[in-house]
């Protein structure tokens, strides 16, 4: 999931003894979900210049936004994963916005087969279970690098089906998303799994142009400061936390990965910047 915040960056001087005020413009109508509270939230602290949040009402294809936004037409900020590719093409402001939630991810499992994840307690033994993935997401090449036996497909419609009917025997999907998933394919009677989580690092990054060192000092200042203070983890509770209590993610048996994607720099090295995983 990728939500695109357009800027315009328009400096106007109220007096002498007021800071530079811009505009910073998010893509769309006026909007309040985590990712537009957490980019209001950071540019509220004093941090160098002086911001203010505001709805362009504008709706613009991921790709053109990316174009526009390196070429400095009106788009200045964007969130996405982190990845190389990314890194080498925008400025990334190096914060886990997500605090690796995408990187949490929990299995559907059929109506038949909802324990079968009871007993598994190894991960050679879970990475022997056929696991159902859509051929060019970038879970299907971390999960082959971590041995598992894959099972893909280029439909995704078709994959809820193979678990249906036991051709797979789970599909895991985000902790973000897998409630609505189950929701979805409400007539195939799937489960979401009790017993395990499956966890391997990601990074979700605010971007903006290349050039844009302003911009990205400030995103970064202010992200630190709501660390800092309290005010990040407040609004993250406010967003996931209940979510996160309803999937019992606690109680789960934790099985960490490895991912080859991750580029270098995320830090994972400041535990406070990430979800806490169960120990267990």
């Amino acid at each position: 999931m990728l939500l695109l915040l357009s800027a315009v960056l328009t400096p106007s001087a109220v007096g002498q003894d007021t800071p530079t005020l811009s505009t910073v413009y998010y893509a769309g109508q006026p909007q309040q979900d985590y990712y537009t509270d957490l980019l209001r939230l950071a540019l509220s602290y004093p941090c160098q210049q002086h911001y203010k949040l505001e709805a362009s009402k504008l709706d613009l294809p991921k790709k053109r936004a990316f174009d526009l936004m390196n070429a400095g037409q009106g788009i200045d900020v964007m969130y996405g994963s982190a990845s190389t590719e990314r890194l080498a093409q925008y400025r990334a402001v190096p914060f886990p916005i997500l605090r690796g939630l995408m990187g949490l991810r929990i299995a559907l499992v059929s109506a038949e087969g909802r324990d079968k994840l009871a007993q598994i307690h190894s991960l050679p033994a879970l990475s022997q279970l056929r696991v159902g993935q859509y051929v060019t997401w970038s879970d299907t090449a971390i999960l082959r690098a971590n041995g598992f036996n894959l099972e893909t497909g280029s439909d995704i419609d078709g994959l809820y089906q193979m678990l249906a009917l036991g051709r797979i025997d789970y599909f895991p999907r985000s902790v973000l998303e897998v409630q609505q998933n189950q929701q979805q394919y409400a007539a195939l009677q799937l489960h979401i799994d009790p017993h395990i989580l499956l966890y391997y690092p990601t990074a979700t990054y605010y971007y903006v142009a290349k050039h844009n060192t302003a911009l990205a000092e400030a995103l970064l200042c202010g992200l630190e400061h709501a660390q800092q203070d309290g005010q990040l983890n407040l609004l993250f509770d406010r967003y996931y936390g209940g979510l996160l209590q309803q999937l019992g993610i606690d109680k789960r048996r934790v099985f960490s990965l490895h991912n080859p994607l991750l580029p270098a720099g995320v830090p994972l090295q400041r535990p406070e910047l990430w979800y806490t995983l169960p120990d267990n």
